[in-house]
């Protein structure tokens, strides 16, 4: 009996190993490529008699081991090291990681120094909204606890801690200046407190071009084929906790108590469709029409057609440092700017987050199941990637026009948490030239796209865009900007985005699935074919040197092409 047990014992040990195993092999096969290293920064520095803990973002490792070295000699081979500056100087210091998919390693710089006075990274751009309360926090390298701060607004103190709770009612600029101080000298910095209107709750559809004070009132309007779905998503704007929504279609209450509505017409026909957020009454409207059953207006390819998209019909880039649209330019003039790009095969600066085009092809662009339909060029290199979010159309109507109904293409990063959907964010228009220019999103945040040195024109803003301010809508991808080596980085994304050095040998860059298409709710959507084609920026992001994240397109092309 004993031997029985015994064996038994060992018979179940061996298959909880061979369980674990397999675990582990499953786990390891959702990670493809080799690790990454990329620490935060590319110098830091320490007060000589200090210490400082290095700590670098270790991606895509199965099974690291480290190890941090110094003049080739390793002092660590803990995730994070503890550097004792003993003596002033500069040391030059690296991580390698060693895995079981491969290996990377990063240098780091850390420089001890003598006296380290603070230094303040606050942006000199900020923003307050009318009548509320905004506190800002210093943001203060090597600020030890004795340090002291002093914040003046318009030359008169206001604080004398860390923070300010700023709270003024005259919309414009204000001037507002932090003092920091420690035991090694002082840092002293003005900013540019931009004061807006007060914040609305607000609920809106987004049609897919940009919004200005001249078309808010519009009537958005979306298409669904007879026979079809279509998932109904409000933008959400300054609502911080939205609780429930009430839906309404031809007045008649609908079931859904969320904001987002599947939407079944029961026939051919024109249908009013609100919704209300109920904690504000912020509401939205939308007309959608139920159009002739999917493929009645599809085009065949003829013999004039060509594998390319042949017609731009929206282009709105948002500001960035090669837009060049300076008073009295026309968006007539940036228009035919993108025909001209289409006609020459070339690629377009479209602007940071948001900025878009919109073009279409002659005929109608079918999805083969299981191959890339479309070519999206872009310019992207190892270690510099700038997203571009596909959405594509179908000529659901028949008119020719891209008014219809707007499909993302689902990438690498559909569906996760850090992936902002709906997200909407707005540009104001500078006062003077040579400005930055200031935005705020949806969720309360804000932000600068800054004038650099490098490209001089007057305004980064497309001075063709009359209004005070113009806001755009798409999918934000959270930003991979970083430095190696003392060089600015932006990392790729493994699949699904223009502009973007794929790591996924399943998806090759500038490739694209119409099978990939997916409603607001982020489930797959089937489409037959498609008619137009929407690129725009996604990311927000900057690097000090190499200015905001802008995506970089190419005509689109239809890869399935035959006459």
């Amino acid at each position: 009996m004993r031997n029985f047990k015994q064996l038994a014992f060992l018979f179940l040990s061996l298959c909880l190993i061979t369980m674990f195993a397999s675990c582990s092999d499953d786990e390891n096969n959702g990670l493809t490529g080799k690790p990454t290293v990329e620490f935060e920064m590319s110098e830091y520095k320490v007060k000589v008699g200090k210490d400082i803990t290095l700590e670098a973002k270790v991606e895509n490792a199965v099974k690291p081991i480290y190890s941090w070295k110094l003049n080739g000699k390793i002092i660590s081979i803990n995730e994070s090291l503890v550097f004792d500056g003993e003596a002033v100087g500069e040391y030059f210091i690296t991580l390698r990681v060693d895995a079981e998919n491969g290996a990377a390693e990063a240098q780091v710089k850390v420089s001890v120094l003598d006296k380290l006075p603070p230094e303040i990274t606050m942006p000199s751009a900020l923003v307050a909204y009318s009548g509320e309360d905004t506190e800002f926090t210093a943001e203060v390298l090597y600020a030890e606890d004795d340090a002291t701060y002093l914040w003046r607004l318009n030359g008169q103190v206001v604080s004398e801690t860390n923070s300010y709770v700023f709270k003024e009612t005259a919309i414009g600029p204000q001037s507002l200046t932090l003092r920091v101080t420690n035991e090694d000298g002082v840092d002293l910095k003005t900013f540019t407190v931009n004061v807006l209107p007060p914040a609305i709750p607000e609920l809106f559809f987004d049609d897919g071009h940009y919004r200005v004070a001249s078309n808010i009132a519009e009537l958005r309007k979306m298409t669904v084929p007879f026979g079809k779905s279509l998932v109904l998503a409000p933008v959400i704007c300054n609502i911080k906790n939205p609780s429930s929504f009430t839906w309404t279609v031809n007045g008649t209450v609908q079931s859904s108590t969320i904001d987002i509505l599947t939407f079944t017409p029961t026939a051919k026909g024109t249908y009013r469709v609100i919704v209300k957020e109920n904690s504000t009454s912020a509401t939205a409207e939308v007309e959608v029409t139920c159009t002739e059953p999917e493929g009645t207006y599809f085009r065949p390819v003829s013999n004039a057609s060509k594998a390319t998209a042949a017609t731009a019909f929206d282009f709105i880039p948002a500001p960035g440092q090669f837009i060049d649209y300076q008073i009295g330019t026309t968006k007539a003039q940036a228009l035919q700017k993108l025909q001209t790009s289409l006609n020459a095969g070339g690629v377009q600066y479209i602007g940071a987050y948001g900025g878009y085009w919109i073009v279409g092809f002659d005929h109608s662009v079918e999805n083969v199941e299981g191959k890339a339909d479309l070519a999206i060029s872009g310019n992207a290199f190892p270690g510099w990637s700038e997203p571009g979010i596909v959405w594509v159309m179908q000529d659901e109507n028949g008119n020719g026009l891209p008014d219809d109904t707007w499909y993302e293409l689902a990438g690498s990063e559909a569906n996760k948490a850090e992936t902002k959907t709906r997200y909407a964010l707005t540009y104001y228009k500078p006062k003077s030239s040579g400005s930055n220019v200031l935005w705020t999103d949806n969720l309360g945040q804000s932000g600068s796209v800054d004038y650099i040195g490098s490209h001089t024109q007057a305004y980064y803003y497309p001075m063709f865009v009359l209004e005070d301010k113009y806001t755009v809508v798409g999918t934000c991808l959270g930003a991979k900007i970083g430095v190696e080596g003392g060089i600015e980085t932006t990392k790729d994304y493994p699949w699904g985005y223009v502009d973007n050095y794929n790591t996924d040998p399943a998806h090759p860059a500038s490739q694209f699935f119409i099978e990939d298409a997916m409603d607001a709710a982020g489930n797959p959507v089937k489409l037959k074919y498609i008619d137009f084609v929407k690129v725009h920026t996604g990311a927000v992001g900057k690097g000090a040197a190499v200015g905001e994240i802008s995506t970089e397109p190419g005509i689109p092309t239809d890869m399935n092409f035959k006459k």
